[in-house]
């Protein structure tokens, strides 16, 4: 990936993705968007945009009814740009013979579990040459159950105490070798306790490989410097999650924090990793015509809501952790019945008539907004391709041989690239 060309990129459309999405109706977000691409966004239904825009980054091929209609100079110019960063993106590796598991063994599981653990233990069974594998973040075991299978020696690193004992007692049950597999209860991290563990697998001949099952937030880059630092570490295989939650570890490498602070790179922050762990531009594609209305009447109510809120200093805070369903952002009346019992609020009806007010004079953006968040599914790619790419550059600015292998299905599974580092 070209690191500059990306950051470029990125900051010339630095308005589709830096702010809250609950403030997107506010006036110092709808200011940045040019005035072109506000005119262009708001007048085209999302059917226009995904025909005009999407259906050249998506995976399957439109209907027949296709419009072929001149575009904007500045939409041609920002699909060019965009087709060129992602036909520079790593190649990826998708495994295909998955061996088919024990019902027995997979009982309670879903099919996104059954897909990951099947495809993941091939994946490695193919690519790790160790006879020891360290699994971070091992949860009740599935994963290492299917690596025993293939023949190798399982170490399950688990924080968490109870699935720790709940994984113990599963492989009690199910008569599983202890000497194969040991079940061990730790934080992971770049610690003495840690390396205890890693430096154990001389024990069992020629060395261990560490894998991980979705790292949460800076788990990943813990398990990638424990891996440069371990002499009994021959390599690394890791699909990462939730980038959002990392605590100022991005960027990795030198090269992107150097490129950064050269074009004075602002927006590495929650907004910017957040999207950078959304759902990918299958699931937009996949959205029916009712699911769009739906998906744009939560944002835009919710929008309205929060400049309602902000003018009078309120604190909006949810009754529950799911805010809306379905029924209750059907219309915007349904929204301000139920808006009581969904936050921790409560209204007059002169504050019920305000906001519907403010709600007219945002009615005509409702084109603009679910467009936007059509832009934002496109710079997902681009955001999560440059974080994984960066820590590609940091693995290898350390002498690892890394590559970039998709792995999963990104409609079953959303996080589906693993993170494969050799020491040479």
């Amino acid at each position: 990936m070209n690191f500059e060309e990306v950051l470029l990129f990125l900051k010339d459309y630095q308005w589709i993705f830096d702010f809250k999405v609950t403030e997107i109706l506010m006036d110092k977000t709808l200011d940045k968007i040019p005035a072109q691409w506000k005119q262009y966004l708001n007048q085209i239904s999302v059917h226009q945009f995904n025909q005009q825009i999407i259906s050249e980054f998506a995976d399957n091929k439109l209907p027949e009814d296709i419009e072929t209609l001149f575009l904007p100079d500045i939409v041609n110019n920002f699909k060019a740009r965009l087709k060129k960063i992602l036909q520079n993106k790593s190649e990826f590796y998708h495994t295909k013979d998955e061996i088919a598991c024990d019902k027995n063994d997979t009982r309670g599981l879903s099919q996104k579990k059954i897909h990951e653990v099947s495809a993941f233990s091939q994946f490695i069974s193919e690519k790790c040459t160790e006879n020891t594998i360290i699994d971070v973040g091992s949860g009740l075991g599935y994963l290492d159950e299917r690596l025993l299978q293939r023949g190798f020696n399982v170490i399950g690193i688990e924080s968490n105490n109870s699935i720790h004992k709940g994984a113990m007692e599963r492989h009690k049950k199910m008569n599983i070798d202890e000497e194969r597999l040991r079940h061990i209860n730790l934080i992971f991290g770049c610690d003495s306790e840690s390396f205890s563990v890693l430096n154990s697998c001389s024990d069992v001949g020629r060395g261990g490989c560490l894998v991980a099952l979705h790292a949460c937030g800076d788990l990943t880059n813990h398990i990638i410097n424990a891996f440069l630092q371990s002499q009994n570490i021959r390599c690394m295989a890791v699909v990462s999650c939730c980038y959002h939650k990392m605590l100022g570890t991005f960027p990795l490498s030198q090269e992107l924090k150097d490129l950064s602070m050269h074009h004075d790179i602002d927006f590495f922050n929650h907004y910017f990793l957040r999207l950078g762990a959304n759902e990918p531009l299958s699931r937009w594609w996949r959205m029916s015509a009712d699911e769009h209305v739906e998906h744009c009447n939560n944002v835009v109510f919710r929008a309205v809501l929060e400049i309602f809120c902000q003018q009078r200093t309120l604190e909006l805070k949810k009754k529950r952790r799911k805010a809306t369903k379905k029924s209750e952002v059907k219309d915007f009346d349904s929204y301000l019945q139920n808006v009581q019992n969904i936050y921790d609020l409560s209204f007059n009806q002169k504050d019920i008539s305000e906001i519907k007010e403010l709600y007219d004079t945002k009615y005509e953006l409702h084109n603009l907004v679910e467009n936007i968040s059509g832009l934002q599914f496109l710079i997902q790619q681009v955001i999560e391709s440059l974080i994984l790419a960066d820590r590609k550059s940091y693995l290898e600015q350390f002498g690892a041989k890394t590559e970039l292998y998709h792995v999963f299905d990104d409609v079953i599974s959303p996080r589906n690239t693993v993170i494969y580092a050799v020491k040479s």
